[in-house]
């Protein structure tokens, strides 16, 4: 009787190890990554103007007042932000493009020169540091640039020269 359980033992471990315990490895052995397929979807989607020409001026131009503003208010101010002052100098003219965008050529002509010392300025302010002469001189410069915009480019005024949809 020893003997049969000997002999079915050793069967039974020699059958078990001709067939190997692979399923139970697999589950602690890592498989390689496989690389994923990278798929670009490319929709190109028309979209429409989300504002009449009217809205945008009217919205560009209260964006160019407010930083306009600013700008003059940072000159002026004791402690002078140096960045916030670029950073108003540039959105100034970022606005004013953005108003040029929309009007038609024989007014963006118009608008040109004020840009075009705007930008100017705007290099100055970012070029150095300003003495006190330095920043009365802009601030006279922005003064007289803000009355001509104020005057010529006002949303009263310009009602007739902007583009259509």
């Amino acid at each position: 009787m020893k003997t049969r359980i000997i002999i079915l033992f050793s069967a039974f471990c020699l059958l078990f190890s001709l067939c190997g315990c692979e399923a139970f490895r697999k589950k602690f052995v890592r498989k390689p990554k496989k690389e994923k397929e990278i798929r670009t979807v490319t929709q190109i989607k028309e979209y429409k103007a989300l504002y009449s020409p009217e809205v945008g001026y009217k919205q560009y131009y209260l964006f160019w007042r407010t930083s306009h503003e600013e700008l003059l208010g940072s000159l002026q101010a004791q402690d002078r932000n140096r960045k916030r002052t670029i950073y108003s100098a540039n959105k100034t003219v970022e606005h004013l493009r953005q108003m040029h965008d929309l009007l038609l050529p024989e007014k963006q002509k118009e608008l040109g020169p004020f840009i075009a010392k705007q930008e100017a300025l705007a290099r100055r302010l970012d070029r150095r540091r300003l003495n006190r002469a330095q920043r009365l001189e802009i601030k006279s410069i922005l003064k007289k640039q803000k009355k001509g915009i104020e005057h010529k480019f006002a949303f009263k005024h310009i009602q007739k020269y902007l583009i259509k949809e």
